[in-house]
């Protein structure tokens, strides 16, 4: 019996059984205070980089795409480290959240960042299969974004509204 707790408190000591970067031990997804605290400690690219690698982004993506104010929160930190594979993942996140709660995405759009820049997340950034309805989503974006009226947003708002005028669908 010895030997058995040995071992198993040698692989609770062990770095391969430790909870990967962005996700606590003893938890299984990421959480958005994670995977902030892991941007803190490491920096967007490696603790982005640490959740792709485990397979754990999508968690993160899914948080956005659903309007979560605690993900979406967390874009901004993000932004720096969103790569190839990472951005177009957030641009789509991101569109999916618009109609849901365009006052707390549209902030979040920066042209200097190519995955937040209006121009690729209110161009429908979508894969064949994310919105199988892609007119009513058009539909239900725009009206979304017609309610905006706050001063600070009504540029950001208007762009993302030229911007699906002239969005070919991919799907």
């Amino acid at each position: 019996m010895l030997p058995c707790l040995v071992l198993s408190s040698l692989f609770a000591l062990s770095p391969a059984w430790a909870a990967p970067a962005g996700q606590p031990a003893g938890q299984g997804a990421p959480t958005p205070g994670s995977v902030a605290a892991s941007i803190r400690a490491d920096g967007a690219g490696p603790a982005l980089g640490a959740l792709a690698d485990n397979d754990m982004f999508d968690t993160v993506t899914d948080g956005i795409a659903a309007a979560d104010p605690a993900w979406l929160a967390l874009v901004p930190a993000m932004a720096p480290g969103l790569d190839a594979d990472s951005g177009p993942a957030v641009s789509a996140a991101l569109a999916l959240a618009l109609p849901l709660n365009p006052r707390l995405v549209l902030p979040l759009l920066d042209p200097g960042t190519p995955a937040l820049d209006p121009a690729r997340v209110c161009a429908r950034p979508f894969m064949h299969d994310e919105v199988p309805d892609m007119k009513g989503y058009v539909r239900r974006t725009r009206a979304a974004l017609r309610q905006v009226r706050e001063g600070g947003l009504r540029a950001v708002r208007d762009r993302c509204l030229a911007v699906m005028g002239r969005a070919k669908s991919v799907s």
